[in-house]
């Protein structure tokens, strides 16, 4: 992603190297823009383009295994905790909890990122999701489940996101070079977010069909196969730390971390953003159980209908960057990406027609994957490469924020109605995004 030197600018940010940090084997060892070559279709269609690399394509299986089983779980548990409270709190909390240990872990996980077998990593995240997800099945099994106890499993759930999602991110870029690197995130975010989805609607309708514990079953069975197959990916050697380093060492390494997120202007402007972003966009989810069920008046297959359509839209919004390659107003773009997201929340939130609905929630789902997808790309961009893992546990720190969003907007939502908090959370966002345009030339630059 970004060049290995500092004056050469093909699209993507230079690292900009804090003092006394040198480049390391690993920041050497990663695939030039004359990289491996591409090979059959996909090396002739630019859109496609990373498909081309096929330990990609083997990452690429793995997450949307994973986010089968993630999303899936996700609409059940909202689903089933709003039925049984017919509190829209208490709906909004389960995604809170989810949340909460990525501010508390995420920095620690992305140097552990940068220092153990990515591979493994996610495998242990996976086998520990799919134990806790089996656990909220045999829970909710019974007539009136302790909602404090999966809120308690929700939360190790949690746990395991916090280790995953800088070792997913990270590894994109440890398979393609970097000239594909804008497009192999796109592309992997598109997956994750349709496949996904599915299984937020097959949740939804095995939910309806059969049962709560059913579905959660499916979806921990999913998870578990999403990190055997990434634990299977072949990939170059890229030198690590020793992966038996002690606490203390890990925890220098993620000081050392935020340190240089700090004092990187385009990074910390981009964290800054995503806090807000968090807080009061993606934080909407939490309340798409109460959308569905008071707002329009649909079961947990409407729940799970609207789910997909944010997924449709997530693919539209992923295609479109990659289908762009290595654009250089990265920058621009995540802006545009922030004001579109906040305007299409707003005109969802004033939609009380299924139909409709489901078209508006399209747009919201774009916005949100190309936020994303510019987030990975430019933190990645620009910090060393030996950085990236605790780049993206940055990330993952900075949308932990958002069980305060979930929390806030529940609570707002118990007292005017779901429609019109979610017509003030779009207006914080765009907000949020005209601020950012304002104030912070480095990220316009970007």
């Amino acid at each position: 992603m970004s060049a290995s030197n500092g004056d050469s600018r093909d699209g993507s940010i230079p690292p900009q190297e804090p003092v006394g940090v040198q480049p390391t084997e690993s920041d050497a060892s990663r695939p030039e823009a004359g990289g491996a070559p591409r090979t059959g279709l996909t090396g002739r269609i630019p859109a496609l383009g990373a498909f081309s690399y096929q330990p990609f394509r083997h990452l690429w299986a793995g997450g949307v295994l994973l986010a089968v089983g993630v999303w899936g779980e996700r609409v059940v548990i909202g689903w089933f905790v709003l039925d049984q409270t017919d509190s829209v709190f208490w709906a909004a909390t389960t995604f809170a909890v989810r949340s909460l240990p990525f501010m508390l872990l995420a920095p620690i996980a992305g140097a552990v990122a940068d220092r153990v077998d990515r591979r493994r990593l996610v495998l242990a995240t996976a086998l520990l999701k799919g134990v806790v997800i089996v656990a909220m099945g045999l829970l909710v099994m019974g007539e009136a489940p302790p909602i404090w106890a999966l809120l308690a499993l929700v939360s190790a759930a949690g746990v395991g996101s916090a280790f995953e999602m800088p070792s997913t991110q990270a590894l994109i870029t440890d398979l393609v070079p970097r000239r594909d690197a804008m497009n192999a995130v796109s592309l992997y975010s598109t997956g994750m977010r349709v496949v996904g989805v599915l299984g937020g609607l097959a949740g939804g309708m095995m939910t309806d069909a059969f049962s709560p514990s059913t579905a959660l079953f499916a979806s921990a069975g999913a998870v578990v196969l999403g990190g055997i197959v990434i634990q299977t990916v072949r990939k170059p050697a890229v030198a690590r730390g020793d992966g038996r380093a002690g606490v203390r060492t890990v925890f220098s390494e993620a000081v050392e971390g935020l340190r240089l997120m700090s004092r990187t202007q385009v990074v910390a402007a981009l964290l800054i953003l995503a806090v807000f972003v968090e807080i009061f966009g993606f934080s909407h989810g939490a309340l798409l159980p109460a959308v569905a069920k008071n707002a329009l008046g649909v079961g947990a297959t409407g729940l799970g209908l609207l789910t997909l359509m944010a997924g449709v839209g997530s693919v539209a919004g992923a295609g479109v960057l990659a289908a762009m390659g290595d654009y250089r107003r990265k920058g621009q773009l995540i802006l545009i990406a922030t004001l579109g997201y906040g305007v299409a929340l707003i005109v969802f939130s004033r939609s009380g027609l299924f139909p409709l609905s489901l078209v508006l929630i399209a747009g919201v789902g774009m916005a949100a994957a190309m936020f994303d997808a510019m987030q990975w790309v430019l933190l990645q961009a620009n910090v060393p490469d030996r950085f990236r893992g605790r780049a993206i546990g940055g990330w993952v720190f900075a949308i932990g924020f958002g069980w305060i969003g979930h929390l806030l907007l529940g609570a707002v939502a118990e007292q005017i109605g779901v429609q019109w908090t979610l017509t003030a959370s779009g207006s914080a966002v765009l907000a949020a995004g005209i601020v950012a345009i304002v104030v912070s030339p480095s990220l316009r630059r970007a």
